[in-house]
């Protein structure tokens, strides 16, 4: 098929942000309303080898999730992590937890480190100009099961099934028998796991029991069976592998 260029249904960006949560501590989670922006910065330098004069390999080295938050105001309990300790500024921070989303994709932010950074304050004029606070922040990455350590975690709204969307917003929003809290990377995999459309379970005796709709898990005959999903991965031979979707 020919490539087609601006198909209306291709049209897709991502704009605005909301939803905005810091997690203190231990302490339950906070809305963080005046949220302006947040700039995500994930680079990652160029480690290069070379032998005999002659570059024969190039790694890419990620750095820490990083990046910048603009607001025009934040809850009192962010003080300590700015550095704020009453009246006096400049004190130690602490790092926190952090949840915003940008249309439909929620972000989960661990062990947050904001930086010191400046203020500008200008005259009053005719024109009222708010102040808008900004920071630079760094992060500490996060074991995440089966892949490598970081501290930024997206998760498409779409892409994800609608209860395991709901019981996320359950946890780091709150509800009526919870206090909004952040799970840690693996309590996030149960959750995904525990509110999948398909389940696959390890029995722990080199068997596994999949479940799920009959248009996804089916037995062809006594000895056969069928499993439709996008997580089903063929291997050359003839093996393959199956996750829960």
């Amino acid at each position: 098929m020919r490539i087609i260029w601006d198909d209306p249904a291709d049209r897709m960006f991502t704009s605005g942000i909301s939803h905005g949560v810091i997690f203190p501590g231990d302490d339950p989670g906070i809305a963080w309303n005046g949220l302006v922006s947040v700039t995500e910065t994930s680079d990652s330098t160029k480690d290069p080898h070379y032998f005999d004069g002659i570059k024969y390999v190039e790694r890419n080295v990620p750095s820490p999730f990083s990046g910048s938050i603009s607001a025009f105001t934040y809850p009192d309990e962010l003080e300590p992590y700015v550095g704020i300790l009453g009246t006096a500024t400049g004190q130690p921070r602490r790092a926190f937890g952090f949840s915003y989303r940008t249309d439909q994709q929620i972000h989960i932010v661990y062990n947050v480190s904001m930086l010191p950074t400046k203020a500008d304050h200008d005259s009053i004029s005719e024109n009222t100009n708010p102040l808008a606070f900004e920071w630079g922040f760094t992060t500490l990455p996060e074991k995440i099961p089966g892949g490598k350590p970081t501290a930024h975690l997206v998760i498409t709204v779409d892409d994800t099934q609608p209860d395991a969307i709901a019981a996320l917003e359950d946890a780091i929003y709150g509800n009526d028998e919870n206090e909004p809290s952040l799970p840690d990377p693996m309590d996030l995999i149960d959750l995904f796991e525990a509110n999948a459309l398909m389940r696959v379970i390890d029995n722990g005796d080199n068997t596994f029991t999949v479940i799920g709709p009959d248009s996804m898990v089916a037995m062809v005959d006594a000895e056969t069976f069928r499993i439709t999903a996008n997580t089903v991965v063929i291997f050359p031979n003839g093996t393959f592998k199956v996750s829960s979707q």
